[in-house]
């Protein structure tokens, strides 16, 4: 099971894990086109290196734009108090 913050394809930069548990994180980070997305994963088990792969490789799924404030406040993460704004920066 790859560590989400080792999940770093060559088109997407993971700037920060988000959300990580039970196997499954989300992760903001920015595309090859430079604008910052945010995308999930399956971490996968043992040696399985989980959901979606590409050629063997662990990449992150990611999510269309307008769902990435829905799921960061149904994750209660969005909070500039707690977390910082994480959609600016």
């Amino acid at each position: 099971m790859p560590n989400p913050n080792s999940v770093n394809p060559h088109n997407f930069n993971t700037l920060e894990i988000v959300y990580s548990l039970n196997g499954f994180s989300i992760a903001w980070g920015e595309w090859e086109d430079g604008t910052r997305r945010l995308a999930m994963r399956w971490d996968g088990e043992g040696d399985d290196k989980g959901y979606p792969k590409t050629f063997g490789n662990p990449v992150w799924f990611l999510l269309p734009n307008e769902l990435s404030l829905p799921f960061l406040k149904a994750l209660d993460i969005y909070s500039p108090k707690t977390h910082g704004n994480i959609l600016n920066k």
